[in-house]
């Protein structure tokens, strides 16, 4: 059984696992007999329950083909519009936001208005919900016109400026802007690549988030798409899913001491279970973290 990104299916919560490292998961049944797994603090005021039928799509399947659930909010529904209490109403030049709003079960989430003027003289304000993940919310103004941001063009350079850091939904951004649009990058993944208050950086729109907000990766300092470099392996890591399936992958480290872990097909672990070293190409990046396969 396949699934595919974007498509809701039917779950029935068969039990509850506790995973290394990793936290408590939901343990979902597919009608084709295919277990998934769920974390489940995100959803603590869901109130899920064992045996309980529950929808979820397919929010991503990542390179390694493992897939991400999201459940179907309780209230929330993607793409319509909800008025939200307002928490605060803040001014600074360079912010991607300036309203912090809350939602129905007290998580406040900020968001961009474009008439803050508007939103001063009001306790709640119409926002649409774009999706929701991780149990949040992700939200815009529903006014707000798509023709005043850049068009994403696939593997476009544009140079930034980093404006200045800040902290967001709970998490340090580095805030940037190229002169029309702003992006931010999570504090935590580039925070190797040695960026500082007014450096100028070179970096690739992928697309856009349902936000309009521009995303970009940052130019790696040390690799290149399509080369090829030697890691060395920290040691070889089996995993076997719910159904049975037993896959191997090689760990290594980045010059930017990010763990990456490299797919190993079954007809050469062998021969990797001997290296102390293994040649791998980078494929692409995700997050400042590049995206490798073994190159023999």
């Amino acid at each position: 059984m396949k699934f595919d990104e974007g498509i809701w299916y039917s779950f029935s919560i068969s039990g509850i696992v506790d995973v290394p490292d990793k936290g408590e998961h939901f343990i979902l049944l597919h009608e084709s007999g295919r277990k998934m797994l769920l974390r489940t603090d995100y959803y603590v005021k869901y109130n899920f329950a064992l045996g309980q039928i529950i929808e979820c799509h397919v929010d991503k399947v990542n390179c390694t083909g493992q897939v991400f659930l999201e459940p179907k909010h309780p209230f929330y529904n993607d793409g319509e519009v909800y008025q939200f209490e307002i928490v605060k109403t803040f001014v600074e030049e360079d912010s991607p936001f300036n309203v912090t709003v809350t939602d129905l079960y007290g998580k406040n989430i900020d968001v961009w208005v474009s008439n803050l003027e508007v939103v001063k003289v009001k306790q709640t304000f119409p926002l649409k919900v774009n999706q929701v993940r991780k149990g949040i919310p992700i939200l815009s103004e529903i006014t707000a016109k798509t023709d005043e941001f850049v068009e994403p063009e696939p593997k476009r350079e544009v140079k930034f400026t980093v404006k200045s850091i800040k902290r967001y939904n709970s998490d340090d951004y580095f805030i940037l802007t190229d002169g029309k649009n702003f992006s931010k990058l999570k504090l935590k993944h580039f925070k190797k690549y040695g960026f500082g208050i007014g450096d100028e950086i070179l970096c690739e729109i992928i697309g856009k988030e349902s936000t309009n907000q521009l995303v970009i990766e940052p130019k790696n300092p040390w690799y290149t798409v399509g080369e090829v470099y030697k890691f060395d392996k920290v040691r070889i890591e089996e995993f076997i899913d719910l159904e049975g399936n037993i896959s191997n992958i090689a760990v290594v480290f980045d010059n930017g001491g990010n763990k990456c872990g490299v797919p190993i097909a079954n007809s050469y672990l062998d021969q990797i279970q001997s290296m102390k070293t293994i040649s791998c190409k980078v494929v692409g990046f995700r997050k400042g973290r590049p995206q490798l396969e073994i190159d023999l």
